[in-house]
């Protein structure tokens, strides 16, 4: 039997592949976006699109009466560090009050489950793999709006009994990015013919991972059984520096790719590496990466 389902940010980079997932397995999916980076053309064509900002409390409330989820997934979200950074009420408001008014709605109209999507930069800076049981400790604004949204889910669920999951997303790549980080910087420049790419520091190590399989991963937790909250990463175990990225990009193209180093590009504050241990996602779902980082890559720079 099909569910309703409603996503946050469904129109958006994770979003709309998660949608797409969703709706081919037979759900009633529910879009809740405002389409500021999000696209209408994204959406698949069996969900419904309600377009709002999450930080309407009328609206909001309205959605979620009118759709009645079983099922809430939130993604809708300030993401981009820079963005986040320079303007951080509006990141507040957004990634904190807009997860307060969405949750607040639900209570009058409980789900079965909330899966937040939460992020690796709730993590401290060290090196290796990650896993779970590591205590939080952000560095950043937005790391710490989204351990704040996840103590609001932990929250939820101890006071109305609904199940809730946590998704800790490391770094997604791959089609419908809206946010200029780094792999679409690169993958634009080389589109645009640039005799020489600009970056800046080419050391950090990241765990990229297709968006495509963060959505499987998802879709997946939606699924999973287990405690009223459970923690899960998401991602690759694998971690790449942005310098290997560009070896790759190489590779791709069969070509040597010069590397200019722009110092607006070089953050104030960065990690030297952040890469998942999702031993415990494997073992509650059986999910594994399907795209590799050179596949995922490959297709960026055909534009298809």
């Amino acid at each position: 039997m099909s569910r309703a389902v409603l996503v946050t940010g469904g129109a958006g980079f994770i979003g709309s592949h998660l949608v797409d997932r969703l709706c081919g397995a037979g759900e009633r999916v529910s879009v809740l976006d405002d389409l500021s980076r999000g696209r209408r053309e994204w959406i698949h064509h069996d969900a419904d699109l309600h377009e709002a900002d999450i930080r309407d409390v009328g609206a909001v409330r309205r959605i979620v009466s009118e759709v009645a989820p079983d099922v809430v997934v939130h993604l809708a979200a300030m993401h981009f560090i820079p963005a986040v950074d320079g303007a951080p009420e509006l990141a507040r408001e957004v990634n904190v009050d807009g997860t307060r008014i969405l949750l607040a709605a639900l209570a009058e109209q409980k789900p079965l489950l909330v899966l937040f999507a939460s992020t690796a930069a709730v993590y401290p800076d060290r090196q290796g793999q990650i896993d779970e049981t590591c205590p939080a400790a952000p560095i950043d604004l937005y790391g710490e709006t989204k351990l704040t949204g996840e103590g609001l889910v932990q929250e939820f669920a101890a006071q109305t009994g609904a199940h809730s999951v946590v998704a800790r997303i490391f770094n997604a790549i791959g089609p419908r990015e809206t946010n200029p980080h780094v792999v679409p910087e690169l993958v634009g420049q080389l589109q645009g013919g640039e005799q020489a790419v600009r970056l800046g520091d080419l050391t950090p190590r990241r765990d990229y991972t297709d968006a495509r399989d963060v959505a499987a991963a998802l879709q997946a937790l939606v699924d999973v059984p287990g405690d009223p909250v459970g923690i899960f990463n998401v991602g690759s175990g694998r971690s790449c520096s942005v310098g290997e990225l560009v070896q790759e990009c190489e590779r791709v193209l069969g070509r040597p790719i010069r590397v200019e180093t722009e110092r607006a590009r070089l953050r104030r504050v960065d990690r030297a590496e952040l890469v998942a241990n999702p031993g415990r996602l494997r073992t509650a779902t059986g999910w594994t990466p399907r795209w590799s980082l050179r596949e995922t890559l490959a297709e960026l720079l055909s534009g298809t």
